[in-house]
């Protein structure tokens, strides 16, 4: 019976959640972590990883929470995307659809943790609004409770019942494959199988025997961990942050200042005429990143942010804050006649602001064509 209403449960889950509110639809929807495949599988696999993406088909303000409490916290755990601690907001937690100042926080105390989700009626249209992900971490059925706080913030609209089954992953290299089965084969047969280790697992039914029943278990998971066959899209033109010698990982010292450039190389045939990327910081409190102007009529100052691009029209240059991180630095800029040369097309100076590693990512604003971004790491060091 509960093998049944498990299967229920998830066969839900599958489906689509969709909570009516005032004049839009929240839907909740279960994909493997890429995002984009759909979970088809009943079971879920301890260690097993997924995305709970929440959606609207309407542009109006909403707010609402995913959360887990009691004993089921050891069964399942939430995670946040890009938590940036200066303004309590997991930054990648929530889509550009969910409007400019969308913001998801974290919530934890002595009975529940989650994360609270709050939309912007400001620039927010129909879309993907929120993403959260989940990990099942041991055996068990762990609900999830979903809760729109126009209806109420005490009782969730929704609970989500997930059926955790053991891992088939025996030796926990993240892979299930010939090395999983060979420690199987080792305990073929085997009939004195009993709790906690159940045969180093492999009893997977749990009926004391390690069987054919077993292997069909564990058949159901051969080869989970394997990346997905990525698609070969050839991009039109990549992005690159680098020091002056052209590097994307480099060693400096605390307090140090150093230059760094955003590099353009257009794939097959140069057609770029327009750019506009932005640098974040994976942490910002590990560095700064100066986004003032340079002013070639009064240098050095005030800032050291440059457009290097040519050749360009640099009426329409422009320096700035991040749109995605406010730490960051945002870089634009537009030539109505030749297309923009190869090379270096912007540059701004990074401080390193204590020791351990920082990486600086990129995003391309530019949707008309498809870029390759490559990050630069940069090891940080207490000076001798």
């Amino acid at each position: 019976m509960r093998g049944y209403i498990a299967r229920k449960y998830v066969v839900l889950v599958l489906v689509l959640f969709i909570v009516p509110i005032s004049t839009a639809q929240i839907t909740l929807k279960l994909y493997e972590p890429d995002d984009v495949t759909p979970i088809d599988g009943i079971d879920i696999m301890v260690g097993s990883k997924m995305s709970l993406i929440v959606s609207s088909d309407a542009n109006d303000y909403w707010s609402g929470g995913l959360f887990i409490r009691g004993q089921d916290r050891a069964l399942a755990t939430l995670y946040g995307r890009d938590s940036d601690p200066n303004i309590r907001d997991y930054t990648k937690s929530h889509y550009p659809a969910a409007g400019s100042m969308a913001k998801v926080t974290k919530w934890t105390d002595s009975y529940i943790w989650g994360f609270d989700l709050y939309g912007s009626d400001i620039n927010a249209t129909a879309g993907d609004w929120f993403v959260i992900d989940y990990e099942a971490v041991d055996f068990g059925d762990p609900n999830v409770e979903f809760y729109d706080y126009g209806d109420s913030w005490y009782e969730p609209n929704l609970i989500l019942t997930f059926h955790h089954v053991p891992t088939r992953d025996f030796n926990d290299d993240e892979v299930v494959d010939i090395s999983d089965c060979t420690i199987l084969a080792s305990y073929w047969l085997l009939d004195n199988c009993d709790e906690p280790d159940w045969c180093g697992g492999t009893d997977i039914d749990r009926d004391g025997i390690v069987d054919m029943v077993d292997f069909a278990l564990f058949d159901k998971f051969w080869l989970w961990g394997l990346p997905p066959v990525e698609p070969n899209i050839v991009p039109d033109v990549i992005f690159s942050i680098v020091d002056a010698n052209g590097l994307s990982e480099i060693t400096i010292d605390a307090n140090e200042s150093i230059t760094l450039y955003v590099n353009m190389t257009a794939v097959e045939y140069n057609s770029i005429n327009i750019f506009g990327v932005e640098v974040n910081i994976s942490d910002p409190n590990a560095g700064s990143i100066d986004n003032r102007a340079y002013d070639p009529n009064n240098p050095p100052g005030p800032g050291t942010a440059r457009i290097l691009a040519e050749p360009r029209t640099s009426f329409f240059d422009y320096w700035g804050p991040g749109r995605a991180q406010e730490e960051g630095i945002e870089l634009s800029g537009v030539n109505f006649g030749a297309p923009i040369s190869d090379g270096r097309i912007a540059s701004f100076v990074f401080t390193c602001d204590g020791q351990g590693d920082v990486t600086l990512n990129l995003i391309n604003w530019i949707t008309s064509y498809t870029a390759k971004l490559e990050s630069i790491v940069i090891h940080q060091n207490e000076p001798d």
